[in-house]
C-alpha cells in the first residue's frame, strides 16, 4: 500500500474513488461551489432530495459524476460541524474503508479541505486518517497458512488544495508511516505463538535491526552466563523452570542530534514471552494469552523501529527483557530470597509476579547509560485491568515533568493513560520479615504496590512505569495485539527531540 500527498484540483484527478467529508446541513464549501458546478449541479440533486444529509456515518456512493475524471465520488457523512474529533474521525475512515472494499477500487484519494475537526490541525487529521486506514489493513500473520488476499487497494492520495498546508502535510504522512511500521512489528511480534517467539528469538530479531539499520543502530545481546557475571539473579530465577534462558537485548539508537542536548532515554520492555506463573500456576482458562506477556518488549521493538526510521536526534536504549516464566525443577519458589544486582534482597511470596522481578534487575543495568529519562513498559499486573479495565493504560512517575509530558503524548494520540499514586504508604504493603521487601503486598492496590516495588529500583532516576497489563491485547473473537503504547512513545520522543519543525 503506498500513500501519497497531493495538491491538485478534484475535478483533473484520474482514480477509482474520490472521498469527500460532508457535515450535517450539507456544509461543504469547496464541495458546494467547485466540484458541484464542475457537475452541473449533479450533486446537489442528490441533496435536494434527501439522499445526503451529512448525518455522521452516511454514505453516499456516486457513478461517473459528469465533467469529474474519477470513477466515483463518495460522499461520507461527519455529523455536527463542531463537534468531530479524532476518535470519530477514525471511525469515519473505518467505515469507508469497508463501503470501499465492496469494489474493486485500486486507488483513492481522500479531499481534505472539508475537515474541521475539534482542536486539531491538518497535521493530526493526516496522521488519525493513516492511522485508522493502517489499523483497517492489518491482519494477523498465519503460521504456515496462506490465506486469500481481500484487499483491493494499492495507493492512496491525500489531497491537501492550499500551498501552505504542503510541507505539513508531508510530515504528518511521513510521521504516521514511520508510526504505523513500529506498530504493525509490534503486533507482529506479539501476536507469534510462544513456541516460536521465545527469548532467543527476541534476541535474534533485536540483532536484525542492527543489522537493518547498521548506521544508526547497534544491539548488544546478554545472556545467563553474563547476567550471573552481572549478578542479576532476580531476572535469572525467573527463566530457571524453563529450557528456554533468558536473554536480554540491549539497542542502542543513535540519532544525529541536532539540538546538541546529548538527551539519553530509556525504555525498558518486559518481555516474557510466556507466563504460565511458575509454581504458583496460572488457573488454565485463557493461559494461551500468556504469550502476551512480552507485550512491553514489543513495544519497545516497535518504537526503536520509528526512531530510526525517521532520524529522531536522540540517543535511545530500548532494553528487550526476554524471558519465560515456567514450573520445573529448577524453578524458584515462594520463600525464596533472591539478592538483585542492586544488593537488594527481596522475599518471593509469589512466583507469578515475575515481571518486576526481571525489572529491578533490568532498572539497575541501565545506570550504566546514566540516562535523563527511564520508562518501563510491562504487562505488569492483573490489577491494573481491574482498576482501568481495556481502555486506559496505568502510569507512575516520580517526576511531574515527565508525568505531564507523558499525558500530553496520551492526548496527542488518543492512546489513553491514567495516573495513579505512588506513596510510602503503599510501600509497607512489601515488608518482609526476611528480605529488604516482598515482591507483592498484602493483596489490595496491587498495581501500585508493583510499581511501589519497581521504584525501589528507580529513585535515582527521572522514572516512569507504564502498566499496559489491559491494553496490550484485545481477548475473545478479534484477539490480538493492540500495539500499544507504540504511538504514545513515539509521540514522547518526537515531543522530546522537538522535531516539528514543517519549514
Amino acid at each position: 500500500m503506498k500513500f501519497f500527498i497531493k495538491n491538485s484540483s478534484l475535478e483533473k484527478e484520474k482514480s477509482d474513488c474520490i472521498i469527500i467529508f460532508v457535515f450535517k446541513f450539507c456544509e461543504f464549501t469547496h464541495l458546494k461551489n467547485h466540484l458541484n458546478a464542475f457537475s452541473s449541479s449533479y450533486i446537489n440533486n442528490f441533496i435536494r432530495r434527501g439522499d445526503m444529509q451529512g448525518k455522521i456515518g452516511q454514505t453516499l456512493l456516486l457513478h461517473d459524476v459528469p465533467n469529474i475524471t474519477s470513477k466515483r465520488m463518495l460522499l461520507v457523512g461527519c455529523g455536527d460541524k463542531n463537534t468531530l474529533n479524532r476518535y470519530y474521525l477514525g471511525k469515519i475512515v473505518k467505515k469507508t474503508m469497508k463501503i470501499l472494499n465492496q469494489f474493486s477500487i485500486k486507488n483513492i484519494i481522500f479531499s481534505l479541505n472539508e475537515i474541521n475537526i475539534e482542536n486539531c490541525d491538518i497535521y493530526w487529521s493526516i496522521r488519525t486518517i493513516v492511522n485508522s486506514i493502517n489499523k483497517y489493513l492489518y491482519k494477523s500473520v498465519k503460521i504456515n497458512t496462506s490465506f486469500k488476499k481481500d484487499i483491493y487497494l494499492n495507493s492512496i492520495s491525500l489531497n491537501v488544495m492550499k500551498d501552505k498546508y504542503f510541507n505539513i502535510a508531508k510530515n504528518a504522512l511521513e510521521h504516521a508511516l514511520a508510526i504505523n511500521s513500529g506498530i504493525r512489528a509490534a503486533k507482529n511480534l506479539a501476536n507469534l505463538p510462544p513456541n516460536v517467539c521465545n527469548p532467543l528469538y527476541l534476541s535474534l530479531q533485536a540483532q536484525k535491526l542492527s543489522e537493518k539499520y547498521k548506521d544508526k543502530i547497534d544491539v548488544t545481546s546478554i545472556d545467563v552466563k553474563e547476567m550471573h557475571k552481572l549478578g542479576m539473579n532476580a531476572y535469572i530465577a525467573v527463566g530457571s523452570g524453563s529450557k528456554n534462558k533468558p536473554y536480554m537485548s540491549v539497542i542502542k539508537y543513535s540519532g544525529k542530534n541536532k539540538n546538541k542536548k546529548n538527551k539519553v532515554i530509556v525504555l525498558i520492555g518486559k518481555g516474557l514471552t510466556f507466563d504460565s506463573g511458575g509454581i504458583s500456576i496460572k488457573p488454565s482458562k485463557n493461559m494461551n494469552e500468556m504469550k502476551y506477556d512480552m507485550c512491553g518488549a514489543a513495544a519497545v521493538y516497535g518504537t526503536l523501529i520509528v526512531a530510526a526510521k525517521l532520524n529522531l536526534p536522540l540517543t535511545i536504549i530500548g532494553i528487550l527483557a526476554g524471558c519465560e516464566n515456567m514450573p520445573g525443577g529448577n524453578a524458584f519458589r515462594p520463600g525464596d530470597i533472591l539478592t538483585t544486582m542492586s544488593g537488594k534482597t527481596v522475599e518471593v511470596l509469589n512466583t507469578d509476579a515475575e515481571g518486576r522481578l526481571v525489572l529491578c534487575d533490568v532498572l539497575t543495568y541501565v545506570n550504566r547509560f546514566s540516562p535523563n529519562i527511564v520508562i518501563d513498559i510491562a504487562t505488569l499486573t492483573g490489577a491494573c485491568v481491574i482498576a482501568l479495565g481495556n481502555h486506559f493504560s496505568g502510569f507512575f512517575s516520580n517526576d511531574e515533568k515527565l508525568a505531564c509530558s507523558l499525558e500530553k503524548s496520551s492526548q496527542q494520540t488518543n492512546d489513553k493513560i491514567w495516573r495513579l499514586p505512588l506513596s510510602r504508604e503503599y510501600e509497607k504493603e512489601l515488608y518482609s520479615n526476611f528480605a529488604d521487601f516482598s515482591n507483592i503486598g498484602k493483596g489490595k492496590a496491587g498495581a501500585i504496590t508493583a510499581a511501589c516495588f519497581l521504584y525501589q529500583f528507580s529513585k535515582q532516576y527521572t522514572w516512569a512505569h507504564l502498566d499496559i497489563a489491559g491494553t496490550a491485547w484485545k481477548s475473545g473473537k478479534n484477539q490480538g495485539a493492540t500495539g500499544r503504547p507504540v504511538e504514545l512513545l513515539s509521540q514522547f520522543l518526537l515531543n522530546e527531540s522537538d522535531f516539528f519543525n514543517f519549514e
